[in-house]
Parts: structure tokens; sequence; C-alpha cells
């Protein structure tokens, strides 16, 4: 455990450095659903620990184990990881929300003109036009599957969490902290909302003709909300740059990869969904993506750096294969 806790949690007490610094710039007016993000990581990490111990006793009875809580107790331990994981997956999320509430705070929204006219620049044209010209007849499928984007995340996590300790899970966690640190604080060097809140921040018109479907509609009335009353929803915070959605979702693509290779192209679709997605739904620029994408590709391979030494224990694989295999411990 010790190959990615230790330098997740480093990564998470830094993103908290930061937040305190920007919070006693701006002062601490505003809410953050702390207590809510506790308890349901208390929960999951409780339902973790029961899930264990019933596969343990059920393993026991099919064994005929002749001293079961003994055995039980000797392998409780084995719940640490998850236990810590969990921990400090509760605690960076409560951060990132900390501070995408304080962003319009601390640095008001003003780059959307530019990150749009950059988008022109590259594409010649509104890259959602253009993604609208290719599947715009998919737009309501689309729109949902963003929608399972969270769970998604948080659902590879908890598998990665409960897998036995190995270089693959080590650098899949540590390049997942670090890629969430890079966005948390990136944030605030572009600062924009995107184009499905242009004209609310002020901007005009220019996305007037922006199509949008209802659970877009549903969750920017939801944040909007949340960011007129300074905060207090799970999950409020409204930021465009760079692309969270892309971040983590070729992080889901990297970990398919890396331990399931079978499934490799139903990851790296997903990712690709989620890219066409965050630019044909409005949440996004273009340029939000390939900036979340070459967070992850960074934090990827920085990962690499402190799983070295696990990675080179016998019964490891070197971290050349880390990407397209699993090592066996």
């Amino acid at each position: 455990m010790k190959s990615w806790a230790v330098p997740a949690a480093i990564i998470v007490a830094v993103e908290y450095l930061f937040a305190l610094l920007i919070g006693a710039r701006v002062g601490f007016h505003y809410r953050i659903p702390f207590v809510a993000y506790a308890i349901i990581g208390t929960t999951i990490a409780a339902a973790g620990v029961v899930v264990f111990i019933l596969g343990r006793l059920i393993r026991y009875a099919a064994g005929r184990e002749r001293r079961p809580a003994r055995r039980l107790m000797a392998e409780l331990p084995k719940c640490l990881p998850f236990l810590a994981g969990t921990l400090l997956v509760s605690l960076e999320i409560g951060v990132l929300t900390w501070t995408k509430i304080m962003l319009p705070i601390a640095v008001p929204f003003w780059a959307d003109p530019f990150l749009a006219d950059f988008d022109h620049g590259i594409f010649h044209a509104e890259p959602w036009r253009i993604a609208h010209d290719l599947f715009g007849w998919a737009d309501p499928l689309v729109d949902r599957a963003y929608i399972t984007w969270a769970p998604i995340k948080f659902g590879t996590l908890i598998v990665v969490l409960a897998m036995p300790e190995s270089a693959v899970k080590a650098r899949a966690l540590v390049a997942y902290f670090a890629m969430m640190a890079m966005a948390t604080m990136g944030q605030y060097l572009l600062s924009s909302g995107g184009p499905v809140f242009y004209a609310q921040l002020g901007f005009g018109d220019r996305f007037a003709s922006l199509p949008i479907e209802q659970w877009v509609e549903s969750t920017t009335q939801y944040l909007w909300r949340n960011y007129e009353r300074a905060g207090g929803d799970i999950g409020g915070g409204i930021s465009a740059m760079p692309s969270l959605h892309v971040a983590v979702a070729l992080w889901v693509a990297l970990v398919t990869r890396s331990y399931w290779p079978r499934l490799a192209v139903a990851g790296f679709f997903y990712f690709a969904l989620i890219v066409v997605g965050s630019v044909l739904l409005g949440w996004h620029y273009a340029v939000d993506g390939i900036v979340g994408v070459a967070i992850t590709l960074v934090a990827w391979r920085v990962a690499a750096v402190p799983t070295r030494e696990r990675a080179t224990e016998p019964g490891s694989l070197p971290l050349d294969a880390i990407p397209t295999s699993t090592p066996k411990n």
C-alpha cells in the first residue's frame, strides 16, 4: 500500500494547502458539503468491509475452516488499503468541490470568449456545430450516456481499491490523484464556465443555437442554483477548463487496458464518447478536452516514478508492461 498511499496522501495534502491559501484570500463565505462526502465515503468503506467479511466467511464455510473467527481477524488488515483509499478519495472530492466553489470568487470567469475563439481558430468553425453535423442524430443517446460518467468513475475506483496490491494498482491510483490535483489547481489558470453557461455568465449569445438536451438542462439548472448560493450541494461548482470529464474518461480507459486488456476497446470507446459528448452537449470547449487528455497522460507517466520500486520487486512486471497486463503477486 505504501507505494501509492503515501504519494496519494501527499498530493491530497497539497490540494488542501492550495485550497486554504485561496480561502484565506477570498474569505470563507461559502458552503462545502464535506459532511455529505464523509458520510458517502464512510458508507462505501463500511460496505466494502462487509462484502470482504461475507466473502471470507463463505470461503471458510466451503473449505470447512475450523477456526473461522481467528482466521478472519488475521485477514482483516487486508481491508486497510481499501479503507485508506476510500478516505483519500472522499477527501479529494471534498477539496475539488471546495476549489470549484471558490473559483468564481477568487478568479471571476473570464476565459470563455478566449477559449471559444481558440476553438474557432483550430477548427475554423464552432466545434459543437461540427460534432452536431456528425453525431446530432445521437444527441439524446449521448446525453443519457454522459450522465454515466460519475458512476463509472467511482465504480472503477472502487474496483481498483479492492484489487490486490500490485504495480498496476499503485500506478492507477497515483495517476488518479495526480490527475485530479492538476485539474483542481489548473482550473484557476483559465477560469471558465463552458458553452452552456456562456450567456448566463454575460458573454453574449454566441451559443444561443446550441441544442440543450434534457439531462444537460436539468444539470445546468442544478449547478447554477448552487452557484448562486455559493455552494452547499454535492457535485456543485462550475468549471470548464480543463475538462475533468475527458481526463477521467481517459484514466478509466487506461485502467481498463491495464487490468482487462480484452476490454480495452470498450474503455477507449467510452473515452471517445465522453470526448464527443463534452463538445456536442455544450459542456466544454474542444480545447478543454485536449488539455484534459494531456493532464491524464502526464499523470499516468509521472505515476510510474513512485511505483518504480514496487514494479521491480520479484513477482511484479516492469513498468513498461503495466499498461497492458496485470502482475501476479
